[in-house]
C-alpha cells in the first residue's frame, strides 16, 4: 500500500526503498476483504462521522473540547451530537464534575469500520490517546486548536491531534497547518507546576531537541507553545541551553484563553505581562451583583452536635507480640 499524488497513475516498485515487492503464501486462501466503507451505505453523514471518531479516540470529552478538535462551529457540533445520541452511538456522561459526551460500543463499532479496520484487530492502543493526564491538563491540550484559531486569525488548521506518540516524544497536543502562507507545525506542552526545577530542565531540555529533531527531518518549521502556570513560563528558558534555527519557541499563562504571543523562528517570546495586567483590571471591575444580598451561611454551634463518646479502651500495647507487628507493619509501610 502507498500513497502517492494525484497525478501519478502508475507507480514502480524500484522507486521504493528498501525495495518493494509483493509476499505470497503457498497453499492459503485468499484473505477475505469486506467492502469499502461509505457514508451512503452506512447512512451517517461525513460531519456526524468525524464527531463520532474524535470521539472513538477520546472516549469522553466535553462540548467544547470536540468543537475544537472538529474544527467547526459549537453550534453545528450540538446538532451532530444531538444526532449521534439519537441513533444510540454516544451518550449523556458524567466526567469529573461536569457531565460530558461518551462513545458506546455501537459508535467504537461504526468508527473502526469507517477506517476499514478487518474484524478482530486490537485497535485500542493505537486509536485513543497515549497517556491519560490530569483533568485541566487534559482540557488545556484539547482546546490546542481553538485556542491558535483565536490568537492568529489569519491561520489555517488542517489537523489536530492530542497525546500522539512521535519518536521519543509525546506532545500534549500537535496542530498542523498553515499562518501567513507558511506550512508550520505548532507543538504544545501543557505543564501544571507541580514538577521540581530539576525535573524541568531535564523533561524540556529533551523536548525541544526532540522537536528540533523532527523539523530538521521533516524540512518545517516547528511552533514550540509552554503554557501553565506563570512562574512555569518564567522558568522555561532556564531549562534549555539554546534556541533553534528552526524553531519558534513561546510560553502563555494557561488561564488566559484566546491569546498567544507573536513568534519568531529561532526566538523566545512570552507574553506575561499582558496577560497579568488584563487579570489585574479584570479583578478590579465591580460585580454585577450585589453580594450583601446573599447572606453569610449561619454557623453551627459545635455544643449542638451530639458529642461521641470516648472510647474506653486502652491505648498501650498488650505485650511484646503486639509491638513488634506495630513496628513491623509501620516499617513495611514507610518502605
Amino acid at each position: 500500500m502507498a500513497i502517492v499524488s494525484a497525478e501519478q497513475t502508475q507507480m514502480d516498485e524500484l522507486v521504493f526503498h528498501p525495495y518493494a515487492s509483493p509476499s505470497y503464501i503457498e497453499g492459503s486462501m485468499a484473505p477475505a476483504m469486506r467492502p469499502r466503507f461509505t457514508l451512503e451505505e452506512n447512512g451517517i453523514k461525513a460531519g456526524a462521522l468525524r464527531v463520532l471518531r474524535i470521539l472513538a479516540r477520546l472516549k469522553t470529552a466535553h462540548t467544547p473540547e470536540i468543537r475544537s478538535l472538529a474544527g467547526v462551529s459549537e453550534t453545528y457540533v450540538r446538532t451532530l451530537l444531538k444526532q449521534l445520541q439519537g441513533e444510540k452511538f454516544i451518550e449523556w456522561k458524567q466526567i469529573g464534575k461536569y457531565q460530558g459526551w461518551g462513545i458506546l460500543n455501537k459508535g467504537l463499532r461504526l468508527a473502526h469500520r469507517s477506517w476499514n479496520l478487518p474484524k478482530g484487530v486490537h485497535f485500542t492502543q493505537y486509536r485513543g490517546e497515549f497517556r491519560y493526564a490530569g483533568e485541566r491538563h487534559r482540557r488545556v491540550a484539547r482546546m490546542w486548536r481553538a485556542w491558535l484559531e483565536a490568537a492568529y486569525p489569519e491561520i489555517e488548521i488542517w489537523e489536530c491531534w492530542t497525546e500522539v506518540p512521535l519518536q521519543k516524544g509525546i506532545p500534549d497536543a500537535l496542530a498542523w497547518g498553515r499562518y501567513r502562507g507558511c506550512e508550520a507545525l505548532f507543538w504544545l506542552e501543557v505543564d501544571s507546576g507541580h514538577s521540581s526545577r530539576q525535573i524541568m530542565q531535564r523533561n524540556y531540555r529533551d523536548r525541544v531537541w526532540n522537536a528540533y529533531l523532527h523539523a530538521k527531518e521533516w524540512g518545517i518549521p516547528i511552533v514550540f507553545c509552554i503554557m501553565g502556570p506563570p512562574w512555569v513560563v518564567d522558568e522555561f528558558p532556564f531549562c534549555i541551553s539554546q534556541t533553534f534555527s528552526n524553531l519558534a519557541l513561546i510560553g502563555h499563562d494557561w488561564r488566559d484563553f484566546g491569546s498567544l504571543p507573536v513568534y519568531g523562528i529561532g526566538e523566545w517570546h512570552q507574553d506575561l505581562d499582558h496577560s497579568r495586567y488584563w487579570r489585574r483590571v479584570n479583578s478590579c471591575e465591580q460585580l454585577p451583583f450585589d453580594p450583601k444580598q446573599y447572606p453569610p451561611k449561619p454557623r453551627e454551634d459545635k455544643k449542638s452536635r451530639a458529642s461521641k463518646p470516648k472510647s474506653t479502651k486502652p491505648r498501650f500495647s498488650k505485650g511484646r507480640e503486639d509491638a513488634d507487628r506495630w513496628y513491623r507493619k509501620r516499617s513495611e509501610g514507610e518502605e
